[in-house]
């Protein structure tokens, strides 16, 4: 399970459709169904009914998008987390001291 087949999911079911879903997140409407579908062969269940107006949930599928939301959210501080990591990392110190104080405070 690949995390952009989870982001693709959840895409398809926020944006009510595979093309709008598509346009969204800027890939072919191929290839998000592909995405969609290898993730329900390897999950073994159907995760949503396509219809010409769009998706429905399956109960397999309403479950798994709690799970596949839960993931995104975690990313998400896990991302947020190493950015304040960096940000600490890249962080410096400035101290002025006038000529005469220097050699005394400084070492």
């Amino acid at each position: 399970m690949r995390l952009n087949q989870l982001r693709d999911f959840v895409a398809v079911f926020d944006a009510g459709s595979i093309r709008a879903a598509s346009r969204k997140l800027g890939v072919s409407q191929p290839g998000l169904t592909k995405s969609v579908r290898l993730l329900e062969e390897e999950l073994g269940s159907t995760l949503m009914h396509r219809t010409s107006r769009g998706v429905t949930l399956t109960p397999a599928g309403r479950s798994f998008l709690a799970h596949a939301r839960a993931v995104h959210v975690e990313l998400a501080r896990a991302r947020a987390e190493l950015d304040q990591i960096a940000a600490v990392a890249d962080a410096s110190v400035t101290l002025g001291v006038a000529a005469v104080f220097g050699p005394v405070l400084i070492p």
